[in-house]
């Protein structure tokens, strides 16, 4: 019995090193998201805090105020920038996410025509086996009537 080979093997593990490759790099950029999302959040808590804080201080003078408007004035230019930063993560996981849809399309492709050619193969050799045994048949079978 030969053995089956799947002629697009090297192809094959090739799509599945770049589908994993893909998939890797939509990780770290969702993680990024995730990382930039949770900073902005504690930001815009500490935003708020700080307001909060404001109010319940007895004796506030005009350098306290002008120190916690520049400090509210910071956070509030930090949370810009990541919320634009969050916009261009985004948009890259847009563009990673259909780099990774197209590689794993490659590579389902290739799995499902490599399950094909395997299964035709088996096909093929079960036939060849039938017809083995049917030649051995009719041999003996021959041999038996002088």
């Amino acid at each position: 019995m030969a053995q089956f080979n799947f002629s697009l093997e090297k192809i094959l593990r090739w799509r599945a090193i770049e589908f994993t490759r893909e998939e890797v790099r939509l990780q770290r950029l969702i993680q990024e998201k995730d990382r930039l999302e949770l900073m902005a959040a504690r930001l815009q808590s500490e935003r708020s805090a700080l307001s909060m804080s404001l109010e319940g201080l007895p004796g506030l003078q005009g350098g306290d105020l002008r120190a916690a408007a520049a400090y509210g004035l910071r956070l509030r230019k930090e949370i810009e920038k990541l919320t634009a930063a969050r916009v261009r993560i985004q948009d890259n996981m847009a563009a990673q996410q259909k780099i990774f849809a197209a590689a794993k399309l490659r590579l389902r492709l290739l799995e499902e025509l490599k399950a094909r050619r395997l299964e035709r193969w088996r096909y093929e050799e079960a036939r060849q086996l039938e017809n083995l045994a049917a030649e051995s048949y009719i041999a003996g079978w021959s041999r038996e009537e002088p």
